[in-house]
């Protein structure tokens, strides 16, 4: 499995910091623990969403909020969340 380079998403924090300068940093930072969140959990599925293969180690389930307070100020991420016989939790908390 690889990872897909989201330009996209690359373009947007780019406009973000150079918008709002310093004030974009936490919605920055923001999106890109989230994307990052949610490749861990491909990778650990052993799957991208929706794909159907024989790895596949458990299945996604949904996102949970959790807020943490950071020198930006307080940034809510979107905690992805698996069902199955499989114990994950993103590494970047």
């Amino acid at each position: 499995m690889t990872h897909q380079s989201n330009p996209e998403l690359l373009n947007t924090i780019l406009q973000l910091l150079t918008d709002e300068g310093s004030g974009g940093f936490a919605e920055g930072i923001r999106l890109l623990v989230n994307e990052s969140m949610r490749q861990e959990r491909s990778q650990a599925l052993q799957a991208q969403p929706y794909e159907r293969t024989d790895a596949r180690l458990g299945h996604a389930n949904g996102f949970k909020p959790k807020t943490l307070v950071s020198g930006c100020g307080p940034i809510q991420f979107q905690i992805p969340q698996v069902r199955g016989d499989l114990n994950f939790y993103p590494s970047a908390l």
